[in-house]
């Protein structure tokens, strides 16, 4: 930053990202402005950065960094000072429509969201993590980070935790002391509900994905996973049964976005168990689903769509006590002007370039 002006990649066109710079916004007393200290990037900014929509505009909605300015207002309802390490969650809330009342502001109905929908023409333009500032608006959800946590860390686990805190909770597979839980895909996302899982005290964690993704899968043991499984060398069925000592599993959480995983979700499950599936962006608009066995067995298939932010701070709890397990598993970090690379690395463009999670450090790496 030189003062006024602030760098950020902007996304002007399917594929096309370009570096500009902003005017440094003004504050009043009911926002705020955040110094980026780090960006995750995942799935879903591959899939924004190839979409025509909303452009052009700053990705970038995992963000973690430090409050740089702070009006009165703001500074009493977010309970923040100017130096806090924060985490700012992807959806800006209205706080009156009904899902927001309800708890369920991810879903807020003004649909208003960082690094998703804001064009740079709405002002003041810095509405995404990949820039140097970005802009809280007074909507904003902010959770404290410890500062024990390096920003790096925080940024790429503290969204996929959130999610794992709420898809194993009520609102997904509510899992249980002692229950066994599947979880399909050794992604981030995957490897956070096998952390989740065993915090609310599953007694067995199966963690399936494939032989390629054997890097991942050994990361899964180190957050909680009991048993691995290759699914194109072994039958994940038997392997569960196997597990499981023949009950089967009590909740099945599969983020895999493959559709055979999504037919051979329910066939894991003892009667009267949870399918839990988030709904990935490149999924068909129709899967086979089992309907008749699933009702037989009382099956309940539960969609879920990212965390309540309420999830965030049990999530940043849980980051805390097992950063050190956390921070090999931030595996590829990426300067501003290499924003670009950073999704290509978690599109899968390069067979070389095995990422667990990217981020992107927008004012350089820093201690921690």
């Amino acid at each position: 930053m030189n003062g006024s002006q602030v760098r950020a990649v902007v996304l002007v066109a399917p594929h096309e990202m370009r570096e500009r710079e902003f005017p440094r916004p003004r504050i009043t007393a009911f926002d705020g402005l955040l110094e980026v200290e780090a960006n995750g990037v995942c799935g879903t900014d591959v899939h924004f950065r190839a979409s025509a929509q909303d452009t052009p505009r700053i990705l970038g909605h995992e963000v973690v960094g430090r409050v740089v300015e702070l009006g009165e207002v703001a500074r009493q309802r977010w309970s923040v000072e100017v130096g806090d390490r924060v985490a700012v969650e992807s959806g800006v809330t209205c706080g009156t429509c009904r899902d927001c009342l309800r708890g369920f502001s991810q879903t807020c109905s003004a649909r208003l969201g960082y690094g998703s929908n804001v064009t740079t023409d709405v002002a003041p333009a810095l509405w995404g993590g990949l820039a140097e500032l970005m802009y809280l608006a007074p909507g904003t959800v902010l959770t404290r980070i410890d500062d024990g946590v390096p920003a790096e860390v925080a940024a790429g686990w503290l969204s996929p935790l959130a999610n794992g805190v709420d898809w194993t909770g009520p609102i997904g597979g509510d899992v249980q002391p002692d229950d066994a839980v599947v979880v399909i895909g050794p992604g981030a996302q995957g490897l956070s509900c096998c952390l989740a899982a065993k915090a609310r005290g599953a007694g067995l964690v199966v963690l399936a994905g494939l032989a390629r993704d054997h890097h991942r899968l050994a990361a899964g043991r180190t957050l909680g996973a009991d048993r691995l499984v290759m699914v194109d060398e072994e039958s994940l069925e038997s392997a569960v049964r196997e597990a499981s000592g023949g009950a089967m599993a009590d909740v099945v959480v599969d983020v895999s976005g493959s559709d055979a995983a999504a037919n051979l979700a329910p066939r894991l499950l003892r009667r009267r168990g949870t399918v839990v599936a988030p709904s990935p962006l490149n999924a068909k608009a129709d899967v086979a689903l089992p309907l008749r066995e699933m009702v037989w067995n009382q099956i309940r298939w539960q969609g879920v769509l990212s965390n309540r932010p309420q999830a965030a701070p049990a999530a940043a709890a849980l980051l805390a006590a097992r950063a050190a397990d956390f921070a090999p598993l931030v595996t590829h970090r990426y300067e501003l002007a290499d924003a670009d690379a950073a999704i290509d690395a978690v599109a899968g463009t390069d067979p070389d370039v095995a990422p667990i999670k990217v981020v992107v450090c927008p004012n350089g790496a820093g201690p921690g």
